[in-house]
């Protein structure tokens, strides 16, 4: 029975194994990584360029966005880990036929340790989970961010030129960091031009 397990009502599936893991987002590759379970990873994208290690020898399976089911289905993984945003729903929903998915919705920094502890809890690794996420709060808990706010524009593409807006993670971790989004007011990710960013300066 197709099963997706979704961050904001997450309840681990009773007998879930996780000994052979899919990753289509490059960010919980890396969170894979260093929750220390190496072997279990057994496909990852195209661009899941680190570690380094993973990259040249894990099996690639497509980009996030153009994942071939095929190749997965052919890894025989038990557990998938895809992003609300990343990942294109209905491949979401036809991997889930294969096994378990999980999906993550990251918008803030509270988001993102419960995604640490809920993917710590799938691949049976919480205490690790619990540890990378005491080593997030006290970084920035050191960063005094609040003694000053730098205006800045994000920039994630060119040709068109985009920026990230109000409503998203970067936005998020721009205001903890001491940066305030000149574009706060935009949502997720509109297209600007160099004459609105000099207005903007």
């Amino acid at each position: 029975m197709p099963l997706i397990i979704y961050q904001n009502n997450f309840i681990a599936p009773a007998g879930l194994k996780s000994g052979r893991i899919v990753s289509l987002v490059p960010s919980q590759t890396e969170l894979l990584y260093d929750l220390g379970v190496d072997e279990a990873v057994i496909g990852i994208t195209k661009f899941c360029v680190h570690p380094k290690e993973w990259f040249n020898n894990k099996t690639r399976i497509g980009g996030t966005k153009t994942v071939d089911i095929e190749k997965v289905k052919a890894l025989h993984p038990n557990l998938i880990l895809a992003n609300k945003e990343e990942n294109i729903r209905e491949q979401v929903e036809a991997l889930s036929a294969i096994c378990p998915v999980y999906v993550s919705d990251v918008a803030t920094l509270d988001d993102a340790l419960e995604m640490i502890q809920q993917v710590g809890i799938l691949v049976n690794k919480e205490s690790k989970a619990i540890e990378i996420n005491q080593k997030i709060l006290d970084a920035f808990a050191s960063l005094n961010a609040d003694e000053y706010k730098l205006s800045t524009a994000y920039l994630i593409w060119r040709n068109p030129y985009m920026t990230a807006g109000g409503d998203t993670y970067i936005s998020g971790m721009m205001e903890l960091c001491g940066f305030e989004n000149v574009f706060v007011d935009e949502l997720r990710y509109p297209e600007i031009t160099i004459e609105r960013l000099q207005l903007e300066n």
